[in-house]
């Protein structure tokens, strides 16, 4: 029986999907973040703000989590 058990050498299909969705996560998060700010001051800047830091932030952290192999 088998118990969940990760294979030790994931696939690139795997690895596309875990770098795309941490990029749209970091986007979102980050953009979300953006919005309910915008919400809290009254303007309008701070969203974009927010979705550029957070594309930025994933695409380092997809480099330093993918980049090495």
């Amino acid at each position: 029986m088998t118990e969940g058990r990760r294979s030790p050498d994931p696939s690139g299909a795997s690895q596309g999907w875990a770098a795309l969705g941490t990029l749209l996560a970091g986007i979102c998060v980050w953009g979300g973040i953006g919005w309910l700010v915008d919400l809290w001051l009254g303007t309008t800047f701070v969203r974009a703000i927010g979705v550029i830091v957070g594309a930025a932030a994933s695409i380092y952290y997809v480099t330093i989590r993918f980049g090495r192999q």
